[in-house]
């Protein structure tokens, strides 16, 4: 397969030419070499004179071109609004599926065009068809954090709880890409906030590895705290991962929320030897002056019988001195 003059027209969206070249009986069946017909070229050219004379010829508006898209999915994908009407009045099928199974409203969603999502909801296109990966385009949309998209698509009956092949739901995706508005939209049509993964991570684990200050507050707030200490299949809280990850704010709103300062994960480590491991000098100085309630437990052990400060004189990270000192001070080891 070679690009014939008329695929080079409809591509470049020279309308006259391509009428020439077909009334002079140019084959229509003449494909790209990545398998594009002309229709679909002139489609994400945005030509419409040429894609209306080409579907009058009687070229097949659902045939499929590269990895199985077809004109409405290169439309969906370009942003090409006014063609949208034009292809599924011309009998396009709205929930044509990709080799991924992608339909023309996972693109639009992923993409973030608001108005082809909104064209091909009112042509009826399936709000809730998973692709290869189980997800929605709610998912996608959530990924990439548009929040008028999502919005559109949960009031046009997308499911906010839906699960894709790793048991993650669109506020799990939303939470791990930092998208405070869209999380917002989330709870707001019942997204639940407890929802467990694959690896038991809930959205607000996601937030905590992010150091996502503001989205664990909405997710606190949703939850009343009753979530603040969920575990993960490591048996980590949400402190755990900001100690872990080096988010200070995060760690101090998650204690005066009442998060378990001493909970231990599988390796029975605490927070604060997650903060010693890695070498977060500003998180393991909020952990061990936290005052309130329970305070950290400077003398616990882990599974390899390590406290806190072994696990820091172990590790030499550049701020080891500083928390070696610091945990001795606490310890009265040093003055």
């Amino acid at each position: 397969m070679h690009y014939t003059p008329l695929l080079v027209a409809c591509e470049m969206g020279k309308s006259e030419s391509a009428k020439v070249l077909v009334d002079m009986g140019a084959s229509l069946k003449a494909k790209t070499p990545d398998s594009n017909s002309a229709l679909h070229l002139a489609v994400q050219a945005g030509a419409s004179s040429i894609t209306k004379m080409l579907l009058g010829k009687g070229m097949n508006v659902n045939l499929a071109g590269q990895g199985n898209k077809t004109p409405l999915h290169v439309a969906a994908l370009h942003n090409k609004g006014t063609l949208v009407g034009l292809l599924i009045d011309a009998g396009a099928d709205t929930n044509a599926v990709t080799k991924e199974l992608l339909t023309p409203l996972h693109m639009a969603s992923h993409k973030g065009h608001v108005d082809i999502a909104q064209k091909l909801l009112h042509y009826k296109a399936n709000v809730n068809l998973k692709d290869k990966w189980s997800k929605t385009p709610l998912h996608l949309s959530a990924e990439t954090g548009n929040p008028a998209m999502a919005e559109l698509l949960l009031n046009s009956g997308a499911d906010p709880n839906a699960v894709d092949k790793e048991k993650k739901t669109p506020l799990h995706l939303a939470a791990m890409g930092n998208h405070l508005n869209t999380v917002k939209a989330l709870l707001g049509k019942n997204g639940r906030f407890g929802a467990k993964d694959m690896d038991g991570c809930t959205p607000m684990h996601y937030a905590a590895i992010n150091g996502s200050t503001e989205i664990v507050k909405i997710l606190l707030v949703a939850g009343k705290n009753k979530n603040i200490d969920d575990r993960n299949i490591w048996r980590k809280t949400p402190l755990h991962l900001a100690a872990e990850h080096g988010h200070s704010n995060l760690i101090l709103l998650l204690l005066s929320n009442g998060s378990a300062i001493n909970a231990l994960d599988n390796n029975k480590d605490t927070p604060l030897h997650c903060a010693c491991k890695a070498g977060h000098f500003d998180c393991v100085s909020i952990l061990v002056h936290h005052s309130v309630g329970e305070k950290a437990n400077l003398q616990a052990t882990n599974s390899l019988k390590k406290t806190p400060l072994q696990v820091a004189e172990s590790n030499s990270m550049e701020n080891q001195a500083e928390i070696v000192t610091l945990l001795k001070k606490k310890m009265f080891l040093i003055k």
